[in-house]
């Protein structure tokens, strides 16, 4: 049997996770205007959590996924701070069945499962990834953008928990929008040629 010449990612389609009464501001880094899957990281505060409603990577889904971040503060983040995106998988589309550490599937705020802390909760599910801030001067500022990293989707819905731990508010310029939020997803087929 042959080696393959090459291995090729091969990208696909995007998902935006954002407020769709604020998401986009302009400009939109060149991302969707279309949400796919609520969430309102919006007034956000720090130390508090976030999960979004379940969005439907369909029954033959990319085997493999890449975050990106769009995120702002309505104060100066704290440099070094983070902002912890994490995942969380059902087999069914109802929001609140077979969903992990008492998720709802639905744009809810998030206080951990059970009696049981969110640092416990945390562990049941998968890291995407945590996106170091830099300090900014706000009053509307851009937003700060970057890379969460790769994931596998475990099951055909998804759902995002985020973890504000960025040491002020999220939002848009200290009025708590949503409109520069976002998480966006992106499938990546891979391709083995000979």
């Amino acid at each position: 049997m042959a080696l393959p010449d090459s291995v090729k990612y091969v990208q696909g389609t995007s998902y935006i996770f954002a407020f769709d009464t604020d998401w986009p501001a302009s400009p939109t880094q060149g991302w969707s205007a279309t949400v796919d899957a609520e969430i309102d990281m919006g007034g956000l505060t720090n130390t508090s959590y976030r999960q979004s409603v379940k969005l439907n990577l369909g029954t033959s889904r990319f085997p493999l996924y890449f975050a990106e971040i769009s995120t702002e503060f309505d104060t100066d983040s704290t440099d070094g701070a983070t902002v912890d995106v994490f995942a969380g998988y059902s087999h069914s589309i109802t929001a609140g069945t077979g969903n992990p550490i008492g998720l709802t599937g639905a744009d809810a705020a998030y206080s951990g499962y059970g009696g049981g802390s969110i640092a416990s909760a945390l562990k049941q599910i998968d890291t995407i990834g945590i996106f170091s801030l830099i300090e900014s001067a706000d009053s509307d500022a851009a937003p700060q953008v970057g890379e969460l990293g790769f994931f596998v989707p475990k099951k055909q819905f998804l759902m995002l928990l985020v973890g504000n731990n960025g040491g002020a508010t999220m939002g848009s310029g200290g009025t708590g929008l949503a409109d520069e939020l976002a998480i966006r997803i992106t499938g990546f087929d891979i391709r083995v040629e000979d």
